[in-house]
C-alpha cells in the first residue's frame, strides 16, 4: 500500500518536475518527491522492526520510527552537502528541508486515512484534519531544523564554535527528541489530540514568521 502511494504521489511531481524551468522550485519538488519515497521506505524498515525485533508499537513509535524516519527524509540535504555545498549559504535550503518533512507526512496520513475507514464520516474528516494540521508540520518542522542548522554551519555565524558539524548532530537529536516528543503527546486520546493540532498551529505560524523574516 505506501508504496502504490508513493507511486501515485512521485509520477505526477516528477513530471512537473520536467515541466518546470526554474531551478528552485525544481529542486523543491524533488525534496517533496523524496519525501515521499522515504515515507514508504520508512514503513518498510519500521515494519521489519515490529516483526524482527519484537518490539511493541508503541516502543516503535517513540524510540526508534523518529531515528528512522528523520534520517531519511534529511538524505537530500545530506545529497546537497556533499555535491553542491554552496547552496547550504541560501535560505531556500530550510524550505527544502520543510518540503521533505511535508512530502513524507502526505504518505503517511494517506496511510493511516486508509486504515480507518470504519469511521463515519464526520469522525473520518475530523482524523484528517487532525492529522493534516498535526503531523504535516511536525514533520515539516523537524526536518526543517536539519535544514536551518546546515544554513547556519555553512555560514561564519557558528566559527567561534569550533567543529561546526557538531551543530548538524545536534540538529537531527533535536528532530528526534521533537518527533518522539509528538508520538508520545498524541497518545493521550482527546487531549494529546488536541495539545497535537495547537502545537502544530503554533509551529506553523513560527516556521511562517521565520520565512517572512528571513526574505
Amino acid at each position: 500500500m505506501m508504496l502504490a502511494l508513493s507511486v501515485a504521489i512521485t509520477v505526477p511531481l516528477l513530471l512537473l518536475v520536467l515541466l518546470v524551468d526554474n531551478a528552485q522550485t525544481r529542486f523543491l519538488l524533488v525534496c517533496f518527491i523524496w519525501g515521499s519515497i522515504a515515507g514508504f521506505l520508512a514503513s518498510e524498515i519500521n515494519s521489519e522492526l515490529l516483526a524482527v525485533a519484537g518490539l511493541s508499537l508503541q516502543a516503535l513509535q517513540i524510540q526508534f520510527a523518529p531515528l528512522v524516519e528523520e534520517l531519511l527524509k534529511a538524505v537530500p540535504l545530506a545529497v546537497v552537502a556533499i555535491i553542491a555545498p554552496r547552496y547550504l549559504q541560501r535560505r531556500d535550503i530550510i524550505l527544502a528541508a520543510v518540503f521533505a518533512g511535508f512530502g513524507f507526512s502526505l504518505v503517511e496520513n494517506f496511510s493511516y486515512l486508509i486504515q480507518q475507514q470504519q469511521l463515519s464520516s464526520l469522525a473520518l474528516t475530523q482524523y484528517v484534519i487532525t492529522r493534516s494540521v498535526s503531523t504535516t508540520v511536525m514533520h515539516g518542522t523537524a526536518t526543517g531544523v536539519i535544514g536551518a542548522a546546515l544554513y547556519y554551519v555553512s555560514g561564519p555565524l557558528l566559527d567561534e564554535f569550533g567543529f561546526k558539524p557538531l551543530f548538524v548532530l545536534y540538529s537531527y537529536c533535536l528532530a528526534v527528541l521533537l518527533h518522539a516528543l509528538f508520538n508520545l503527546v498524541v497518545l493521550f486520546a482527546v487531549l494529546g489530540r488536541t495539545v497535537a493540532i495547537l502545537s502544530g498551529l503554533v509551529s506553523y505560524v513560527v516556521l511562517w514568521l521565520l520565512f517572512r523574516t528571513l526574505h
